[in-house]
């Protein structure tokens, strides 16, 4: 959830599936095809990938942000893009969704974070093979290696800041949304 972008909410639960699985899918399937050289191969990691991980990132986000499934798409996005940017939601009916927003993504965050460790555990292997695929291995074998490598490196020292950015944010945007929610006069009061 934490990964996912603003743009992405527009779409219901199964076009969010499809286009996080998608992306992951296309991605993943290229660096396969990079690797083996076979186009089914790219296929088969595409579909499989792809699939999972759309499904898998689907239910993540309608658990942690149930409220998601009441706002049009169009609202959903405006939510999440005040969240992560850390500003005032627009539309002051929206402001207990920015605080839910809010409350899903730390607790996304905060259930990965014990899974951290093996990211550097797979680095290390990572790097054990991107050093055998680049030097007993073809240019292609190695090409993908490092691609995977980098990646890897990404995650462990440039996302947790960019995480630690959005959380910032969007508890300053929740914070904000709470305090507009309470000075706002509800209907009906005289």
């Amino acid at each position: 959830m934490v990964t996912v972008p603003a743009s992405v909410w527009r779409s219901a639960s199964v076009g969010r599936a499809l286009t996080t699985g998608g992306c992951v899918g296309v991605f993943f399937g290229a660096l396969a095809l990079l690797d083996s050289g076979i186009p089914l191969v790219a296929a088969i990691v595409f579909v499989i990938l792809g699939a999972g991980y759309g499904i898998w990132t689907a239910r993540r986000m309608a658990r942690y942000w149930p409220g998601a499934r009441e706002l049009t798409g169009a609202e959903r996005v405006t939510v999440v893009r005040a969240a992560r940017r850390g500003e005032l939601v627009g539309d002051s009916r929206l402001a207990r969704s920015v605080v839910d927003y809010s409350r899903g993504l730390h607790a996304a965050a905060e259930e990965a974070r014990p899974y951290r460790w093996l990211l550097w555990f797979v680095l290390a292997v990572a790097a054990v093979l991107a050093l055998w695929d680049t030097v007993y291995g073809s240019t292609r074998d190695g090409v993908a290696s490092c691609v995977y490598l980098a990646l890897l490196v990404i995650e462990l020292f440039w996302w947790p800041k960019r995480q630690a950015q959005l959380l910032s944010h969007a508890e300053r945007a929740a914070e904000t949304a709470r305090r507009s929610h309470v000075s706002t006069p509800s209907r009906g009061a005289t």
